[in-house]
């Protein structure tokens, strides 16, 4: 009888599992930058339905971020939050520091660093690991094919970059993405 009772919930853990799609849609996104390296910032999320909204930002880099040449110092750090039942973002699984040059280069295959270079690629204007000038992300989103697949709930991913060279280390920006896991609402209209 056990047995039973296991294999009918398995058979429905599983029909729930294909039946649905996750998604993750952008709630609000927060730019947080060096005032003396970067200015007229814009950072923003427009909604175009109930499971897509895109990410939009632009800034201008005053000084260039420059290849750092230390080897203890990291550039970019990727660290994720998931909200939980007091309302507060807490740790979760993801916590990574890769030199992004390193990563466009092909010197370094740390997955999540090849992850951010994959959307930096994609959606913004920097083409190469030298970033100068204007800055701009245009239509922005995470598809599940991009990141791992994260349980329902509210996420908060916080990307920072520095600048760094044999003795020193400057903070440049941090943007923080608020996203939302969940599955993909279906319309009810006929086609």
């Amino acid at each position: 009888m056990p047995y039973t009772w296991l294999v009918l919930l398995s058979i429905c853990f599983i029909g729930h599992m294909t039946d649905s799609q996750l998604v993750y849609k952008f709630n609000k996104v927060e730019c947080q930058v060096n005032q003396a390296r970067v200015k007229n910032v814009s950072c923003n999320v427009k909604p175009i339905n109930w499971n897509t909204a895109l990410v939009n930002m632009d800034c201008y880099l005053i000084s260039p971020i420059i290849n750092p040449t230390g080897r203890l110092f990291r550039n970019v750090r990727v660290q994720v939050f998931m909200k939980d039942y007091s309302n507060q973002y807490k740790p979760f699984l993801i916590d990574a520091s890769f030199k992004l040059c390193e990563v466009v280069e092909m010197k370094n295959f740390l997955p999540y660093g090849v992850m951010v270079w994959e959307l930096f690629h994609r959606f913004t204007n920097a083409k190469s690991c030298h970033i100068s000038g204007q800055l701009s992300a245009k239509n922005g989103y995470l598809n599940t094919s991009y990141v791992p697949q994260f349980p329902h709930g509210q996420y908060q991913i916080s990307v920072m970059f520095s600048d760094s060279n044999s003795t020193n280390r400057e903070f440049v920006g941090i943007v923080k993405f608020f996203v939302q896991a969940m599955d993909q609402i279906k319309s009810k209209k006929r086609p």
